[in-house]
């Protein structure tokens, strides 16, 4: 009993030293703390702010760009109609150009400004293409104008064009839309870019007379530009000794030639065709019925792949003076116009899906980018007045030397062209195409 009772007791002091460590009797191990974080050095310079790197300050934002006054072009040309075979391409070109031009012109003072081409329909008529160029000039408020598909269309545009002094170039080769007919005066805001008939007529003639050709006849459309064709060829055909035994007219739709019997009666030696398409094509099918012998020479009124298509058999074998953009690729290659030609050629092409081009899509292309170099030159803050003057000063006296599609031009105060007449070149039709037809191989 009493060894139990010491059990007892050695149980009751062990119980109590227990309670004695819960009860903090006895220092506890403590629990370590974690190792405190070695402090980040302070620079030696605490107050100074960090060094910055050089590519943070590329990433400053740039200056906004300056917004100037958008400029507007004005492009008037015969989409629909009797002239469309060359208005269509100059369309062509004008859609092509504007979107190349989607990101505007930087002037030289770094100021940025929206080109905007509008585009109208003359309908290949004198009358809406005037009206056309009005709304252009009035309502658009546009800064310069390309206008005129057509000789005639070109020069009822003219008189609205001067009176609002705005300047205009025409697609059209009568000489009477850039000089006043009556006083030979060069009209001060107009400028065009192709090649005139008095150019295409000194081709046919020293063609003829290399033939040894001396007595022709003429046959012209009813148009501006068909009676611009026989006034330059009366001129250089006489110079050169060549009589016109007979001429007549023709309107630029017919299909049918009751003047092929005075051809034949007149006893001529050769025809010369002063037209466009499609009557240009459809002389010639006549002529080819009625005078298969006589050699017969076309005008650059007809250089596009359309005088060939409405014809191909009647027109083989046609001489008539052209551009050399027909024939870029045979140029060699240290010809002015041979990488300008080449390149409208790609751009063209890419733009519209493999379309042959035309030397009329060419004299708008020209044209265009007239306007938009002289656009280019402007610094803004200009009134709309100002800068259609500063285009037209631009024009008259920074085109010089300027490699076009149409030759290398030169403008000057007297001549709003700048072309000589080897700015056309030769060719015939073969096979279908127009081929280079240099005077070695007349």
């Amino acid at each position: 009993m009493k060894a139990k009772n010491r059990l007892l007791l050695v149980i009751a002091l062990i119980t109590m030293a227990l309670l004695l460590v819960a009860c903090g009797g006895e220092t506890a191990t403590p629990t370590p703390e974690p190792p405190a974080e070695e402090p980040t050095a302070a620079p030696e310079e605490p107050t100074a702010a960090p060094e910055e790197q050089p590519a943070e300050e590329a990433t400053e934002a740039p200056a906004e760009m300056v917004e100037g006054t958008p400029y507007k072009i004005g492009f008037v040309a015969a989409i629909t109609g009797p002239g469309s075979s060359l208005g269509v391409p100059e369309r062509n070109t004008a859609q092509m150009l504007a979107e190349q031009w989607k990101d505007g012109i930087i002037g030289p003072d770094g100021v940025h400004h929206d080109v905007e081409v509008i585009i109208l329909d003359s309908e290949s008529n004198p009358d809406t293409a005037a009206s056309a160029v009005s709304r252009l000039i009035n309502e658009e408020q546009v800064d310069v104008l390309v206008a005129g598909t057509l000789s005639g269309n070109s020069l009822a545009m003219v008189p609205l064009a001067t009176e609002a002094q705005v300047p205009m170039i025409s697609m059209a080769s009568a000489r009477s839309i850039i000089q006043d007919p009556e006083t030979g005066e060069t009209r001060a805001w107009i400028f065009k870019t192709p090649q005139e008939n008095g150019h295409s007529a000194r081709w046919q003639a020293e063609y003829l007379k290399n033939l040894g050709v001396s007595t022709v006849c003429y046959l012209y459309e009813n148009s501006g530009y068909g009676q611009d064709t026989l006034a330059n060829g009366e001129a250089a055909f006489s110079e050169a000794g060549i009589e016109i035994v007979y001429s007549d007219t023709f309107e630029r739709t017919d299909t049918e030639f009751p003047q092929m019997s005075s051809v034949q009666s007149s006893g001529c030696e050769a025809v010369v065709v002063g037209a466009i398409p499609p009557g240009a094509s459809m002389v010639m099918v006549a002529l080819r019925d009625f005078v298969p012998d006589l050699p017969v020479l076309q005008g650059h009124g007809v250089c596009n792949s359309t005088f060939i298509e409405l014809a191909p058999e009647a027109v083989e074998g046609t001489p008539l003076p052209c551009g050399r953009l027909l024939v870029a690729s045979d140029l060699p290659d240290d010809d002015p116009q041979k990488p300008v030609l080449l390149k409208y050629i790609e751009d063209y092409t890419s733009f519209t899906n493999g379309e042959p081009v035309s030397t009329f899509g060419g004299h708008a292309y020209d044209a265009l980018l007239w306007a938009h170099e002289a656009l280019s030159s402007l610094e803004d803050g200009m009134s709309l007045a100002e800068r259609r003057a500063a285009v037209r000063d631009y024009i008259e006296n920074n085109i010089k030397d300027w490699p076009g599609t149409g030759g290398v031009f030169n403008i000057t105060p007297e001549d709003h062209l700048g072309l000589e007449y080897t700015g056309l070149t030769f060719v015939k039709v073969e096979n279908g195409q127009f081929v280079y037809f240099p005077p070695e191989q007349w």
